[in-house]
């Protein structure tokens, strides 16, 4: 497969640090995944046909069930307002959630630095953030009140450290 710079700085990083990765063949698109503080999680990268970007997202554990996802979408746009790095997204269609982080590549080479703030920034989100949405989707508490609760936790850090 022929791969442009954007997936090989994700797979250069992903090797300097023994982090387990699967490529797609066809496609500039990479597979793992990640034991944050409150949950496991499935995570893709993918990368422009042209390294106009590259993309990272962190898929939440479980989907919404169908009565709840109006709420979900509410708690959703209520981090999203606040956010200056990624955002999230439902599909109102099966209920995934996920958590999606990119930088514009525009053949400009991506530095290690910039590939570590796409992926501890986007893990360390979602990670903040499970407990209010499962707290949306499995009990009757309101998305304002989940999320103003979420805010009296510390924001959790990952690193290579």
């Amino acid at each position: 497969m022929n791969m442009n710079f954007a997936i090989t700085a994700l797979i250069e990083f992903f090797k300097a640090h023994d982090w387990d990765y699967k490529e797609d063949n066809g496609r500039p698109v990479i597979y793992t995944g990640v034991n944050g503080e409150n949950a496991q999680l499935r995570c893709l990268a993918s990368a422009g046909e042209n390294n106009e970007h590259l993309v990272f997202i962190s898929i939440f554990p479980v989907q919404a069930p169908p009565k709840k996802r109006a709420r979900c979408a509410e708690l959703l746009t209520r981090i999203n307002y606040d956010l200056i790095h990624g955002c999230f997204e439902m599909d109102f269609e099966d209920g995934e959630i996920r958590f999606r982080t990119s930088i514009g590549a525009l053949d400009l080479p991506i530095a290690p630095k910039q590939v570590e703030h796409l992926i501890f920034t986007n893990l360390s989100t979602m990670d903040r953030y499970i407990a209010p949405i499962m707290r949306v989707l499995y009990t009757s508490e309101r998305p304002d009140d989940a999320l103003y609760q979420s805010l009296l936790i510390p924001f959790p850090r990952f690193s290579l450290n």
